[in-house]
């Protein structure tokens, strides 16, 4: 029995010892070994592994090492090797077309733990890269040139401790996002370009970004934290980033976790530029063409998990301006079939629609109109509805839209489905009144289809003409109703084939007389009333009735009925031409002394409509008064005394 145990212990020695030689002659041949003559059997063996060529056309060396001192000593002495290449290339899948490789290096030094490799994990301790090249490309059907498995999850796992590198050129090319970026990388002034895992680091690398997205083109620069906290799988990567893209300036900041398997995220987002019609060629949602505008929130995405290739957008309590116009609010952006589709609450304290719609007087200028046109000419873009569906609830609590002039508690939803757009509902506060409609907006023919409808109910006058001071006695309410549809890809085309009618209705109330005696040329009661006082008459009613036809609005009925005068409207506007043509006749139920009241007239285009009596008539009164002057003195008033006559009572009849 002792005898058998000697035995083992010997066994057991010269195995010890066997092994311990065949480290040592292992070690020895590593150290002393000319691993040039190893390359094809080396790069063969990766590229095996990493399921590409791998090409390393200088130098090779593969030695021992150990850890930094900065280690703690029970792993920094543990044996590891170190592999030193120069002139490393990294091959690219066969479809890949962004660049023949996925990687260059003038060097790679790179130091490994060997025991991990029995797991097939490459636990590298130390990567150091001199000036490497790196394109990473995600093609059309979402493969990645730097998977280097067809498989869900990699056979294999990285994890780098500790990256070192003087200037990387990285560009990243995605396919279904149409995105070519470039970022020519360098470490920050002060730092060595050394990033340990795990380490608290905020901001190590600079870059400047260039290339497109979409149809944009993108200039910038940024600053990021490590660069192995985007390769490593539990990573992290701090950034701050600003530039153009297009014309809008971004400006974007937070922290990336985990990029290299990254399933969620949240930025802060600002946005500003010229209009937000700028934003279309980047992300493909066709926002109006507003005033100048700036914007801040928290950008976040979402997917479902790894292999999903739709993500979900949320910009979460945004708030800025467009023009002087305030915005807040959330938005969401949902990648969907067939359309992606926008949802958006928006709310305002004081919205003022030209923000919106800017200067069309300025638009038709740049685009050579006619300087006697006002109805707008540009063109809408029903292509781009097609972009996406959106459900959009706008309110706002002032809207500025003339001066001294507003609605309060504008509400309404945007729907747009399948180039379909409606706005339903549409309420607004207005002059003490209320307005309700509903817009709609067919574009799924080549032919934009329009049809609006609105309902104002008691509007009171005082307040709809706050701007005239002779209006404040005035207590009238308006209630009105139009409807109207045309066909066609810009305002004037709507209106120019516009079908529909106008009814309103002013109660019974009081209405400056000084208006009422102006429109009728009264000189006398006029003045009178100008310099010393502007009694109030009784208004039985005010009634119009205009239908429109082929974008001709006719005036069926336009009356103003008060207790001592009728002013009659006939005459129509063409909607196409824009241009007017009206007669307006005013008849006394008074005795008037001193009256030029004559019939007016209102012509010409609507930039510089002509309004004036017809000279026939005036003429006439004022040959007559000069005849009679000549012969009594006295009897040239007569011509200008109106002795009044009875008329029917216009509001009885409605």
């Amino acid at each position: 029995m002792h005898h058998r145990f000697l035995l083992l212990l010997r066994i057991l020695a010269w195995t010890m010892a066997a092994l311990a030689g065949l480290a040592a002659a292992l070690a020895l041949f590593v150290a002393n070994y000319n691993w040039n003559h190893a390359k094809p059997w080396l790069t063969q063996r990766f590229s095996e592994v990493l399921q590409r060529e791998i090409r390393i056309d200088g130098d090779a060396q593969l030695a021992w090492a150990h850890g930094p001192d900065t280690e703690p000593t029970s792993t920094r002495f543990i044996p590891r090797l170190r592999l030193l290449a120069r002139d490393v290339t990294i091959g690219n899948p066969s479809w890949a077309t962004a660049d023949q490789h996925l990687a260059r290096a003038a060097s790679v030094d790179m130091t490994f733990d060997l025991l991990p490799l029995l797991r097939q994990r490459w636990n590298i301790t130390d990567l150091h890269l001199v000036q490497p090249v790196i394109v990473l490309e995600r093609d059309a059907e979402r493969r990645k040139n730097w998977r280097f498995t067809d498989r869900p999850e990699p056979r294999w796992s990285v994890d780098i401790r500790r990256l070192a590198f003087d200037h990387a050129d990285i560009r990243y090319v995605d396919r279904p996002l149409d995105l070519d970026l470039r970022f020519d990388t360098t470490p920050l002034s002060g730092a060595a370009g050394v990033h340990i895992k795990d380490d608290v680091n905020d901001l190590l690398v600079q870059f400047g970004i260039s290339g497109k997205f979409r149809d944009a083109t993108v200039d910038g620069a940024g600053q990021g934290g490590a660069l192995i906290g985007l390769l490593n799988d539990d990573g992290r990567f701090p950034l701050r980033a600003e530039g153009k893209v297009g014309k809008t300036h971004v400006v974007l900041s937070g922290v990336l976790p985990s990029p290299r398997r990254l399933l969620e995220f949240e930025l802060k987002l600002g946005l500003s530029g010229d209009s937000l019609a700028d934003l279309y060629p980047a992300t493909r949602v066709p926002l109006p063409a507003t005033a100048p505008f700036q914007v801040s929130g928290q950008l976040s995405g979402a997917r479902a998990d790894l292999t999903a290739t739709q993500w979900d957008w949320h910009y979460r309590k945004f708030a800025g301006s467009i023009g002087h116009s305030d915005i807040r609010g959330e938005a969401q952006y949902l990648q969907r079939e067939p359309r992606p589709i926008l949802r958006a609450t928006i709310q305002s304290d004081k919205l003022m629609p030209g923000d919106l719609v800017p200067s069309l007087g300025q638009q038709e200028k740049r685009r050579g109109s006619k300087p006697d046109r006002t109805l707008s000419s540009r063109q809408f873009d029903p292509e781009k509805w097609d972009a996406m569906d959106a459900d959009i609830t706008v309110t706002a609590q002032r809207v500025e839209q003339l001066p001294k002039i507003a609605l309060q508690d504008l509400r309404f939803v945007l729907h747009l489905k399948d180039r379909l757009l409606t706005i339903d509902p549409l309420h607004f506060a207005l002059a003490e009144g209320r307005v309700d409609g509903r817009v709609t907006m067919d574009a799924r023919q080549k032919q934009m289809r329009a049809q609006a409808e609105l309902e104002a109910q008691a509007l009171r006058l005082r307040k709809l003409f706050p701007s005239l001071a002779s209006m404040q006695g005035s207590f009238g309410q308006l209630d009105a109703h139009a409807r109207l549809a045309g066909t066609g890809n810009s305002i004037a085309a709507l209106l120019a084939s516009a079908e529909g009618g106008v009814k309103a209705r002013v109660s019974e109330g009081a209405v400056s007389k000084f208006i009422l005696e102006a429109a009728g040329l009264n000189v006398a009661d006029a003045v009178f009333a100008k310099l010393y006082r502007d009694r109030q008459v009784h208004l039985n009613c005010a009634v119009a009735d205009i239908d429109v036809k082929a974008g001709q609005a006719h005036f069926k009925q336009f009356v103003v009925d008060t207790d001592d005068a009728v002013i009659d409207v006939t005459g129509h506007i063409d909607l196409a031409q824009e241009q007017l043509d009206l007669d307006i006749r005013p008849q006394s139920r008074e005795l008037r002394v001193f009256t030029l009241r004559t019939p007016l007239y209102a012509k010409g285009p609507f930039s510089k409509p002509e309004i004036a009596p017809y000279k026939g008539p005036l003429l006439a009164r004022a040959g007559a008064a000069a005849a009679l002057a000549l012969v009594a003195p006295v009897a040239a008033a007569l011509p200008l005394i109106s002795m009044g006559k009875e008329l029917p009572n216009v509001c009885a009849q409605h």
